[in-house]
């Protein structure tokens, strides 16, 4: 499978779905002629354009080979993404679509999950790769006597970003474990796989007690799960730290922080395809974390689940002052040691450490991307505030500790 078919065939989806689906009359067949046994994607283009009554224009450009088994992979990965909609056959050197507007894809959040299933379907190896980030990640030896403490990361991160504060954990004498999920895709389908990991626990160690600690928006895939349908029972503690549980306005930057991941692991994982893009989300996960969406108005109708201890521990910084104290002390710090008691140059120094501790105290309502508001949960009592933004709440700052880890211990050891 060359790259350049990939890219094609998948630019060919999205314009087919975008046009194609409100402007198609009744079922009908369209015949594209092949040469060679290829499809022009000028032929392809000249096609939807005419069947929707637009000016011409080229989607994607070069050939798709439909011959032999890369031919059948095509067929059959459009099969599996448009269903009904629009079938794909081969006969006699020419691609039939057999088309039906009324059950192609009509709204965007069904063309996202055609193109995310036909991008499985084409890539098969690639989200293999992809598939063994996700899941439950138990410790090689689980005592199935102790509480279970499993983290869950947020949006467009990975169970990684979790590792320093599990290792405290881990040192503090807690058996740790860690979910991940595809973090831009919706909060439903991570709450599933989350469903069906710890079914597959419960298989082999049996309903040992599980303790939830979960970040931002891994804490509305674990209440999805813990108060959804597909809860599995066992779990006794669910901890919730800056969660945005009324959503965050910090949504709308979600596809950059999707770009941004994913430029991550292009550098660092030699596994990673582009597929990755599209296989992880298509920002289905920040429609869902925008406040009043459709998403969170029937999340927070469920009742709390019974038996589940809930906490919640909030963030009262915002990043921008931690950010500006480091800022400071860098500026600070650039005063020579030999210079640092001459008039003029001493204060300059003592004044820019001053503003920097300031920073480092001041506090709102707030950690940033979540505020305290959104983080309070109708049912819940057991409510923290700590001096955290929303990074340091899990992540030490390299003069404190990551600001949840107290609450945390307590809480576990109750």
């Amino acid at each position: 499978m060359t790259r350049l078919f990939s890219r094609n065939a998948v630019a060919l989806l999205v314009g087919w779905m975008a046009c194609a689906a409100p402007a198609l009359a009744a079922p009908h067949e369209v015949k594209l002629p092949l040469r060679d046994g290829k499809l022009h994607v000028a032929d392809l283009s000249a096609a939807v354009c005419r069947e929707v009554h637009l000016p011409a224009f080229e989607i994607g450009s070069g050939d798709i080979d439909l011959s032999g088994l890369r031919g059948s992979l095509f067929v059959h990965a459009m099969n599996a993404a448009l269903s009904d909609g629009c079938r794909l056959t081969l006969d006699n050197g020419a691609l039939v679509l057999h088309v039906d507007a009324d059950k192609l894809p009509a709204h965007c959040d069904d063309a996202k999950l055609a193109l995310r299933t036909f991008t499985l379907e084409i890539a098969p190896e690639a989200a293999a790769r992809q598939a063994k980030h996700w899941g439950l990640f138990v410790p090689e030896h689980v005592d199935p006597t102790r509480p279970l403490v499993v983290l869950v990361h947020g949006l467009d991160s990975g169970h990684d970003c979790l590792r320093p504060l599990g290792d405290l954990l881990t040192q503090a004498g807690y058996q740790v474990a860690y979910f991940s999920y595809p973090d831009n895709g919706p909060i439903d389908d991570s709450a599933k796989l989350f469903a069906d990991r710890v079914a597959a626990l419960h298989t082999v160690e049996g309903q040992m007690k599980i303790d939830i600690i979960a970040h931002s928006m891994g804490g509305l895939v674990a209440r999805d799960y813990i108060e959804g349908e597909h809860y599995q029972g066992g779990v006794d503690r669910l901890i919730l730290i800056g969660s945005p549980n009324y959503g965050s306005k910090w949504a709308k930057y979600s596809l950059a922080l999707a770009a941004q991941e994913q430029y991550h692991e292009w550098r660092t994982d030699a596994d990673w395809s582009w597929t990755w893009a599209i296989t992880n989300g298509l920002g289905e996960a920040g429609r869902d974390l925008k406040p009043n969406s459709k998403f969170l108005k029937r999340l927070n109708a469920l009742p709390r689940r019974d038996g589940v201890r809930y906490t919640i521990i909030a963030g009262n910084q915002h990043p921008a002052s931690r950010i500006g104290a480091k800022m400071a002390d860098t500026a600070a710090h650039w005063v020579p040691d030999r210079a640092s008691q001459w008039w003029g140059l001493r204060q300059y120094q003592g004044g820019l450490e001053h503003y920097a501790d300031r920073l480092r105290r001041r506090t709102g309502v707030t950690d940033g991307p979540v505020s305290i508001e959104s983080a309070k949960l109708k049912g819940v009592s057991d409510f923290v505030t700590v001096a955290a933004d929303h990074n340091t709440l899990i992540y030490a700052d390299g003069i404190n500790p990551p600001g949840a880890l107290e609450p945390i211990k307590k809480r576990l050891a109750e």
